[in-house]
């Protein structure tokens, strides 16, 4: 009889227990129980109502309905441009150096492979971003990962790490604001980063997911000074617009790799969905509601960090920006069953924090952005007061 087997690739990937997760908050709920999910990273607003209404009456426009060109509409590219540049300094070809995508995941799966051979080295920044790491491991590239340092302050770049190392890189993936550490990379770092990755002939990778939930002073973009051929960036609409149900991402960079990428896009999903983009095109300019939903995820930021001050066995570290600490906690547990020990015995949702590699190991991934107002003052008082078998 014939065996028929998976890729050695694909079983080399574990899935990461969110999906556990998330289904035992579904659970807890359809029992009647009160879960504060502070697990998957889904923002508690969604686009202006009006936005929205105005979304609903264009329905029977048949461009609604239809693919857009691979990169996506130009309208919508244009928007996306000009927002860059007024609010950042960087400046864009919405024509040749910017792509729309199906979500930041399917803009980091183009910009990969888009750069990399098979057998080629990519390193990543430990904690990572579990998604990064799968889509590494099923290029048939070799993962390198390189652990930060942690204090009570936060989490800080191995920068002499990657320096010993860059040689031997041929892409270099970074995310900042970090997911899952909530932290930001000073800029006089970013520009050794930038450096060091132009020296050695390494493409650099950015994920900026979050970028506008950047609460620091440190901004700095390779970017902002020019148009460095090895770095290409990306991020997503998902959490700073409300629409991550809407898959809809960014991919920038040169436009020799931009090309290749898009070669990337028209293979796995041919466009990003034209609804989304129409979406995106109204909502990018209500410029005073996106402040305002940012300045809601830094005060569930202040909120979050002054519950973990009093509790003897959660500990918060800082996060600069993003929906996250990656708070460590006392205990005999594993972050797995300690994450479930909070969901069943608090109501508290959480993923655990060895999801992103070894070094998050003892944590536990704390997303505050998702909390509505009516959640978050009784969800903080009992993240106050949680605690974990010695």
């Amino acid at each position: 009889m014939n065996s028929f087997s998976p890729s050695g690739r694909m079983k080399a990937v574990v899935m990461p227990p969110i999906a556990r997760i998330m289904e035992r908050i579904s659970g807890l709920r359809r029992e009647g129980g009160t879960v504060y999910s502070m697990a998957q990273a889904v923002p508690w607003y969604a686009p202006p109502e009006h936005v929205l209404s105005e979304l609903s009456a264009r329905l029977g426009d048949p461009s609604l309905h239809g693919y857009s060109p691979d990169p996506g509409f130009m309208t919508a590219r244009t928007a996306v441009a000009d927002d860059f540049h007024r609010r950042r300094g960087i400046r864009l070809d919405p024509s040749s150096e910017l792509h729309l995508t199906c979500g930041a995941s399917q803009a980091f799966l183009s910009a990969l492979l888009s750069v990399t051979s098979a057998g080629d080295r990519v390193a990543v920044i430990e904690p990572y971003y579990f998604d990064h790491v799968f889509a590494i491991r099923f290029s048939d590239l070799e993962l390198v990962s390189l652990p930060m340092a942690e204090t009570e302050a936060g989490w800080t770049l191995p920068v002499d790490d990657l320096g010993r190392i860059m040689g031997t890189l041929k892409a270099l993936v970074i995310v900042n604001p970090g997911n899952p550490t909530g932290s930001v990379i000073p800029d006089a770092r970013m520009r050794e980063l930038a450096e060091l990755s132009r020296e050695n002939g390494t493409f650099l990778i950015i994920d900026e997911t979050y970028e506008r939930f950047n609460y620091t002073r440190d901004r700095w973009h390779p970017w902002m000074d020019g148009r460095p051929g090895n770095v290409l960036t990306l991020g997503s609409f998902s959490k700073s617009l409300g629409m991550p149900g809407w898959r809809l991402g960014y991919l920038f960079g040169p436009e020799e790799l931009l090309r290749h990428a898009l070669k990337v896009q028209d293979s796995v999903v041919i466009c990003p969905p034209a609804p989304s983009q129409r979406l995106l095109e109204m909502v990018i300019g209500e410029q005073e509601w996106i402040e305002e939903m940012s300045m809601g995820v830094r005060t569930r930021l202040h909120r979050c960090r002054s519950a973990l001050s009093g509790n003897g066995q959660l500990h918060w570290r800082d996060a600069g920006g993003a929906f996250f600490t990656l708070a460590a906690y006392e205990g005999s547990m594993n972050s797995e069953e300690a994450a479930m020990h909070l969901l069943d015995e608090y109501g508290i949702g959480t993923i655990p924090g060895s999801a992103f590699g070894p070094a998050g190991e003892k944590h536990l991934r704390i997303s505050f952005g998702c909390l509505s107002r009516e959640e978050l003052d009784p969800a903080m008082e009992i993240l106050s007061q949680v605690s974990f078998p010695r």
